[in-house]
């Protein structure tokens, strides 16, 4: 079971110039140890709008979730104070079940679409009578071994080995 997620507060700094993406300024303390004494400090975030509905200066609440591309981490869940138009006006922010279901629906699609694919491969094989893939590398070793062997992307040591033992 995944971790329940963080949740931040923080303060749309950059929206609009990314498609369904902003960035999010968080605060927090950083606590200097000569001196021993704790400052406020700020981190940024790229943060998923999957709506574009923010705009700059909004105060959103963010979520951390699995990512969604190689830098953004965390997804909107709530306006939490509008800058500009009312949220009414705005796109509504999906909650964080819809954004599962979405997910999941979107990888079931690509699972199915991925099995007709192969399945159409193997079909057009076996029409064609050839074999669409060659033996493989475990099949391969158990061939001049005599025992599977699992060695990883050092076939040819195996197979010296294999000749040797012959």
């Amino acid at each position: 079971m995944p971790p329940p997620p963080r949740i931040f507060c923080g303060v749309v700094t950059s929206a609009g110039k990314m498609m369904k993406a902003v960035r999010v300024r968080t605060a927090k303390q950083v606590y200097n140890r000569f001196l021993r004494k704790h400052y406020s400090a700020h981190e940024f975030h790229l943060v998923s709008d999957p709506n574009s509905s923010l705009r700059t200066g909004d105060v959103v609440r963010i979520a951390s979730r699995p990512p969604a591309s190689k830098h953004i981490r965390h997804v909107v869940t709530e306006i939490v104070s509008p800058w500009g138009p009312p949220v009414e006006e705005r796109p509504p922010i999906p909650s964080l079940a819809e954004l599962d279901a979405q997910h999941r629906e979107k990888r079931e699609a690509k699972d199915t679409r991925r099995s007709a694919r192969r399945k159409a491969s193997k079909m057009d094989a076996k029409a064609e009578g050839t074999k669409d893939e060659g033996p493989s590398l475990k099949e391969r070793h158990t061939d001049v071994v005599g025992r599977p062997e699992l060695v990883g992307g050092e076939e040819r040591v195996v197979l010296e080995r294999g000749i040797a033992e012959q």
